[in-house]
């Protein structure tokens, strides 16, 4: 048996509508399988990808992709799986969710929230399964935040984002230098990240492995888990730290997450956000 010299590409990369992220998609492994939420992805469609089907609906319904890849996957020999994008199968959930509860149809809105978690559990379950390499992606717009400050904000929510990271072992981000894009790494699970890579090709030819060099070349095993296993002395606010305990595996939701951080804190009563770091960490290790 053969090791392989880096762990599979399972990476998400985010970015503004434009930014290239398509492009990007089209330089991962071949023969590549386009799930294109978007409707955009026959744009850079190359010989090497195929997409999932011919009906639109088939690439948004999270049902209708489970069952597509069920049929199509077998023996394909399909290298990397492409979500193109993430934020066009999650947002037509959450804006029925809230017209619904806007309209009177439904007063329940965890309900709806919690079909938006099981849709997206069924997603990552559909799209991990076949050992494939996947690229998630979504997108950056620009907002207001509520005191009308301009903000860019994520179009997937940050429990969703949290979700996501179990399935993933990097978070990619496309950046721009005056006319130059790049990838920035934004979180590796055990190789370095906060490296920015430029794409002076303007293709983003050789990309992929220009990044596997840079996040992993040269890192021993013992490197590699001490990456993956550090942890934190400090979190900057309670939502990190709620946030790292449910990606830790601690808890099973955020809700039990938050409810454990506050039941520690007020047993232990710290007097520093070191001594709140120390008993939270210690609890989410057992």
């Amino acid at each position: 048996m053969i090791k392989p010299k880096y762990p599979p590409r399972h990476w998400s990369l985010v970015g503004y509508p434009g930014s290239g992220k398509s492009t990007f998609a089209s330089n991962m492994k071949g023969p590549k399988l386009a799930i294109d939420a978007d409707h955009r992805f026959n744009e850079v469609m190359d010989d090497d990808t195929y997409s999932l089907s011919d009906d639109p609906i088939d690439h948004i319904d999270t049902d209708r992709i489970n069952t597509e890849l069920m049929r199509n996957m077998p023996k394909s020999g399909i290298k990397t799986i492409l979500v193109d994008s993430l934020t066009a199968i999650i947002t037509p959930i959450v804006v029925k969710v809230m017209l619904d509860k806007e309209k009177g149809r439904s007063k329940n809105l965890m309900a709806g929230m919690k079909e938006k978690a099981l849709a997206m559990r069924q997603l990552q379950d559909a799209v991990s399964r076949w050992g494939t390499d996947v690229l998630w992606i979504y997108h950056l717009q620009d907002g207001r935040d509520g005191r009308s400050q301009e903000v860019t904000k994520q179009t997937i929510s940050e429990t969703e984002l949290l979700r996501l990271k179990r399935s993933i072992n990097l978070q990619l981000k496309v950046v721009q230098n005056g006319t130059t894009r790049g990838i920035e790494i934004l979180w590796a699970r055990s190789g370095r990240s906060g490296i920015t890579l430029w794409d002076e090709s303007g293709t983003w030819d050789n990309m992929p492995t220009r990044i596997e060099e840079a996040v992993y070349e040269n890192l021993s095993d013992e490197e590699k888990i001490k990456i993956e296993s550090d942890e934190p002395s400090f979190f900057p606010s309670k939502k990190i730290a709620v946030q790292w305990g449910f990606e830790r595996g601690g808890f099973s939701s955020l809700e039990e997450s938050s409810l454990a951080y506050d039941k520690i804190k007020l047993e232990e009563k710290p007097k520093t956000a070191q001594e709140m770091a120390h008993y939270w960490v210690e609890l989410v290790r057992k």
